[in-house]
């Protein structure tokens, strides 16, 4: 039975590179899942976790990292699989049966390219909620970034811009605000 009671709201931080020039033998992948539940009835945001995955087609180079704040050694010392990443998100979140949301397209993407890649079930339902899409369709305005559209709704960010965890759970802010308007 598929559940309505709460979103699932993502955010994902993958490897990058300056200029967006991927290094030869190298490829884009995914290094954070922030992760969080938003309660629809009344707004409280539960379970706001980072999930760091060790990255295994490439390495975080330093532009990703004064981005991200991950480094390489972080990483090391408390990333974990992608696999695991995916079945702790399945049993944590009862993920395959919610809605799952995002700010913008490239969270669901690059999850779904991961997950085809190496083989491992996808850790979310088929429902997805790409917020920022929903908002241009309301206001008739070109999309624009999160902060941005947060400083527009008069909600402070809360946390690190492209921490995936702090991400996710203002995406989940955000959300609730746009859908209980």
């Amino acid at each position: 039975m598929f559940l309505y009671d709460k979103v699932i709201v993502i955010d994902i931080e993958a490897t990058c590179w300056e200029k967006g020039q991927t290094p030869e033998n190298q490829k884009r992948e995914i290094i954070e899942i922030g992760i969080c539940k938003l309660n629809m009835s009344d707004g409280n945001i539960e379970g706001k976790k980072s999930y760091l995955i060790k990255p295994t087609q490439s390495e975080v180079s330093e532009y990703c990292t004064k981005l991200t704040g991950i480094t390489p050694e972080k990483l090391e010392k408390e990333g974990i699989s992608f696999k695991e990443a995916c079945s702790n998100i399945k049993n944590k979140y009862n993920s395959l049966r919610r809605t799952y949301a995002g700010y913008g397209g490239f969270d669901k993407l690059i999850m779904e390219s991961q997950c085809q890649e190496f083989e491992i079930k996808f850790p979310f339902s088929e429902t997805y909620l790409d917020l920022k899409v929903l908002i241009s369709l309301m206001t008739g305005e070109k999309p624009i970034g999160l902060l941005k559209e947060l400083q527009t709704r008069n909600i402070e960010f809360e946390g690190s811009n492209h921490n995936g965890a702090d991400d996710a759970f203002n995406t989940a802010k955000l959300l609730y605000q746009v859908l209980k308007k």
